[in-house]
Parts: C-alpha cells; sequence; structure tokens
C-alpha cells in the first residue's frame, strides 16, 4: 500500500475539489479493494448492495449494522486510500444514527458517510417498494450526524441521498418520469441542513431527469458538488442509449460520481465465465486463468494477501521459523506461482 499524509476525509475533500471532481469505484471485500487500489483508483466506495449480494441476500434491510460495522472495518485495514461507505438510513431513529454515525467515522479510511431518506427497514433504491419519511423527519436525523461527525472526525463528508424521484406515492413529472419536485425540495432542505454533498437516486442514467436535477439545486447553490450512481442495476440496455459521461455529468455539477457494485458484477462475471469453461475441462480452465494473470499484479493471491509479511513476523518472534520456512515446499517471498 501507498500513503498519504492527509487524513481521509481532507484528502477526499480535496479530489472532489479538482477541476473534474472524483470517481468511486465499488467494490465487495477487502481484496477486491486492495486491487482497485493497485490499478491506481483513487476512492473506493462501500455500499450495502455489495455486501449483501456477497452474502447472496437482497439489500432490503437484511443485514446488520453491526455486520456492515464489520465488512467496513476489514475494508479500512486493507487500504490507505479515502473510503466512502454506505450506512442505509442509519438503521433507525436518532439515536440509532448517532450510534453508528460515530462507529463509521472513526476508521481510519473512511472519509464520509452517506445517509438517505427510506423509511425503515430500507432497501436498494432500484428495488420496487421503497418509501421515504417525511423531511423533517430525515433532517433531525442528518442534523444528529452532521453533529457526531463534526465531534469525530470534523474532515469527513456527509452526502445526504433522497430515494423521492422515484419512492412509493411520488408525484411523477411526465416530462422527467419522476418526482423532480419533490426531489429537488428534499436536496435543497439538506444542504440548508448541512450535507456536504447531495445525491438523488435515478432509476436510469437519462439525461433529462440528471440535468432537471442539477439545475434545480445549483439554481439556489450553483456551486453546490452533487454526487451521482452510475448504478450497475440499470435496466440492461440504458446505458447504450444514455448520453450520459463522466464529462457531461461533471459539467451538470456532479462532481462526485461512483459505481455501487462494479468490481462485483465483473467479478461475478469471471466466476460465471471460468466455471463454464470448467464444466468442459477444469485443467485447462485453469491454465487459461493462469495466461489471463500472468504478468499482472493479481499474477500471485499469497502476495496480495501477504503471506511475505507474516513470515517475517514469524521469524521475528519465532526461532525456529526461518529454518522451517527454508526447509519445507511451499510460497517464499519472491517466488513466482501460488500454492
Amino acid at each position: 500500500m501507498g500513503t498519504n499524509s492527509l487524513d481521509a476525509g481532507t484528502r477526499f475533500r480535496e479530489l472532489l475539489a479538482r477541476p473534474n471532481g472524483v470517481y468511486a469505484h465499488g467494490i465487495f471485500d477487502a481484496l477486491s479493494a486492495t486491487v482497485a487500489q493497485m490499478a491506481d483508483i483513487e476512492v473506493v466506495y462501500v455500499g450495502g448492495y455489495a455486501e449483501a449480494a456477497r452474502n447472496r441476500l437482497p439489500d432490503m434491510g437484511l443485514r446488520s449494522p453491526s455486520q456492515i460495522l464489520e465488512h467496513a472495518r476489514t475494508i479500512s485495514k486493507a487500504i490507505d486510500i479515502p473510503i466512502i461507505v454506505d450506512i442505509d438510513d442509519g438503521y433507525g431513529g436518532v439515536l440509532n444514527v448517532i450510534q453508528w454515525a460515530e462507529e463509521f467515522l472513526s476508521l481510519t479510511n473512511v472519509a464520509g458517510i452517506h445517509l438517505e431518506d427510506q423509511r425503515y427497514p430500507k432497501r436498494c433504491g432500484h428495488i420496487a417498494g421503497k418509501t421515504t419519511v417525511p423531511i423533517g423527519d430525515f433532517i433531525g436525523k442528518l442534523k444528529a450526524t452532521i453533529d457526531v461527525r463534526n465531534k469525530v472526525a470534523p474532515t469527513k463528508v456527509i452526502i445526504a441521498r433522497t430515494d423521492a424521484f422515484s419512492a412509493a406515492g411520488g408525484k411523477k413529472n411526465r416530462h422527467v418520469g419522476g418526482d423532480i419536485s419533490e426531489s429537488i425540495k428534499r436536496a435543497l432542505a439538506y444542504i440548508d441542513a448541512g450535507a456536504d454533498l447531495v445525491w438523488c437516486e435515478f432509476p436510469s442514467p437519462d439525461l433529462i431527469s440528471a440535468k432537471a436535477f442539477a439545475r434545480g439545486v445549483r439554481k439556489k447553490h450553483p456551486n453546490f458538488p452533487l454526487a451521482f450512481n452510475i448504478s450497475p442495476s440499470f435496466k440492461p440496455g440504458t446505458w447504450e442509449s444514455s448520453p450520459l459521461t463522466e464529462q457531461l455529468m461533471n459539467g451538470l455539477g456532479y462532481k462526485f460520481r461512483f459505481t455501487t457494485y462494479l468490481a462485483l458484477l465483473a467479478a461475478m462475471h469471471a466466476v460465471y465465465t471460468t466455471a463454464k469453461k470448467a464444466t468442459e475441462d477444469g485443467t485447462n480452465a485453469l491454465r487459461a486463468v493462469r495466461e489471463l494473470v500472468a504478468g499482472t499484479p493479481v499474477e500471485i493471491v499469497n502476495n496480495l494477501v501477504d503471506v511475505d509479511r507474516y513470515h517475517k513476523l514469524e521469524e521475528q518472534y519465532d526461532p525456529k521459523a526461518r529454518e522451517r520456512i527454508a526447509t519445507s515446499e511451499g510460497f517464499k517471498a519472491g517466488e513466482r506461482f501460488t500454492y
């Protein structure tokens, strides 16, 4: 891992302030986060969808805050680039959000958290059945989160998300396709309450809705940074027809752009295609993967999981470890194979 003298919150704020803003890569565990950092990703996104999905569960409020916290803690220990963590709706009322915001914001590499205005128990913004709480209720939770942040880690960011655009009971605008008026109203209220970024969850990568939200917010707050979820859950085919690009989104004011679970989707594709080949010939499937990864930073998994570092720790404290390692078969530092 590399090192950076700045704390995670300050580093993220600097990246966000660049002319092109910043992209965060959605990962699903400590190893995928490590590999993303090796690929020069500057920020990773730790989402509830990916955490639930890796346990083969839907993102419908089925995972406990302690499970999500442990997930984020493990990732935080593995990398040293800024992390943005999804804390859903705060896991209950204001007392719950006070407790859990402090826990998450105390993690070293967490640069910020996002909180959404869904009614408990929440669900992925792309799963039907979501509802929102009254604006006043969410503002109370948001202000509580901000107060916790100011006490625990003042540089870290608080992102306020609204699901009002496509929640149950919304008034759909026929030109935009969702409740854009309510979404803008909530975003402005969340900015006034002290949020550092606002995010409207959209059901598709539609330019009209993205523009309408950005213009509605920035009419009152012309320089306020917006967040955009480049979601793998958008319906198949919508990206092919969407004109949205990183450059265009940035121009609209979406300074923070992120994929919630891109690494998970890519990994599942790799597992599926490799497994299909292995049903025909497992030996040749392995050969093919070895050829595919040869010469890349992920070629030797034992290097990714720091076997060499743990060998050195053994040798430092166990007088017999050096001889035991030297005289036995198995992976040793610098070798070009993995067991």
